[in-house]
């Protein structure tokens, strides 16, 4: 862990383009042989590459966590090797961006984007991982999520759904509905585009699907009994990811909550508006990718800020893997690493204490 940045963090955003653009330039220029692996338009892909990477470098520094960068670059690493490219081409890619850096940004700045950048280097030295199927296929759930999957891919959205409702009307609860199904298939879609057995078209048809399957399931079952407390639930700002959002929402009004779910990709001062307009009792905030913690900050400083009120602030998701109390430096008064955690942190943080 290291002294968060957050002035350097806005200035690597704010100059990601131009960064990208001479990183790309120099990378090509001194290692021709690279714009071959992604020819035809090597110099854009490459572009695109470095202010993605100039995106999660600045999360990095902003946080004050090393290992976001180191992740993320990790995750690339296997990216690179299901295609086929040369995992030096993403050693000399850093390279070449750790010196445009060094030569554009002034001195505090080049000492807090160093170690990111130092601990994504080593961890090129590890090599690719092996990161095996996220389906289980010898449990019941796992085998049900086997058969919705390959339903969905071949374009059979109807029987996918039914199958899982069968499964709910079987008696599966469901928790394990989302934990064991829908979230698993997810997962699965994530490793198959990585792999590059799967295309984008073919992970939006699996994700509409499912999509379409959480909707049928806020409905199923018996109401619950009102427990008399209202949540917001929200994806920050940039984040477009909604899948298990949308999953605990249903999962909160199961267990008797009011849920204001806004979806996805809402801007701070508007996930703060709502939550003082509709007086909820707590705030649950999803955040994906590593660049979409800076919003985060953002939208807790906004609830915050609202006058009169003080509503408890669990946040959650992949973001937040590796990034020990990131979400206490935050502001957050609570963080759930599962939606098994998350319900009873939800009533914990939401009820008042009887001491």
């Amino acid at each position: 862990m290291t002294q968060p940045d957050k002035f350097t963090a806005h200035m690597l955003v704010a100059s990601a383009a131009g960064f990208a653009s001479a990183a790309a330039s120099r990378l090509l220029e001194n290692h021709p042989e690279v714009e071959e692996h992604f020819a035809p338009g090597g110099w854009n892909a490459w572009k695109n590459h470095y202010i993605q990477r100039i995106h999660e470098l600045a999360a990095a520094v902003s946080a004050g966590v090393p290992e976001v960068f180191a992740g993320r670059t990790a995750w690339v690493l296997q990216t690179f090797a299901s295609r086929e490219v040369p995992e030096d081409d993403l050693r000399i890619s850093l390279e070449c961006l750790r010196e445009v850096l060094d030569s554009e940004l002034p001195d505090p700045a080049r000492a807090a984007v160093g170690p990111p950048l130092a601990l994504a280097v080593s961890v090129l030295e590890d090599g690719p991982g092996d990161e095996g199927p996220a389906i289980d296929g010898k449990t019941r759930s796992g085998r049900i999520a086997l058969e919705y999957l390959v339903s969905a891919l071949e374009g059979d959205s109807r029987s996918a759904i039914e199958r899982v409702l069968k499964a709910i009307d079987d008696g599966m609860a469901l928790t394990e509905v989302y934990t064991g199904i829908l979230l698993p298939v997810q997962k699965e879609l994530g490793r198959m585009w990585q792999a590059g057995e799967l295309s984008i078209a073919q992970e939006h048809l699996v994700t509409s699907t499912t999509q379409r399957l959480t909707a049928v399931l806020s409905f199923r079952g018996q109401a619950p009994e009102p427990r008399g407390l209202k949540a917001l639930v929200a994806g920050v700002s940039g984040d477009v990811h909604d899948t298990a959002l949308r999953a605990f929402s249903n999962l909160l009004e199961a267990e008797g909550w009011q849920v204001i779910c806004l979806g996805c990709d809402v801007p701070d001062t508007e996930i703060a508006a709502a939550a003082d307009y509709f007086g909820v009792d707590l705030m649950m905030l999803s955040a994906t990718l590593p660049q979409h913690l800076q919003a985060v900050d953002k939208t807790i400083a906004a609830v915050k800020a609202l006058e009169g009120r003080r509503i408890p602030v669990m946040v959650g998701g992949l973001a937040y893997l590796g990034t020990g109390d990131l979400w206490q430096r935050q502001g957050a008064d609570g963080h759930a690493g599962s939606f098994e955690e998350a319900l009873e942190l939800a009533v914990r943080l939401a009820e008042p204490s009887d001491t």
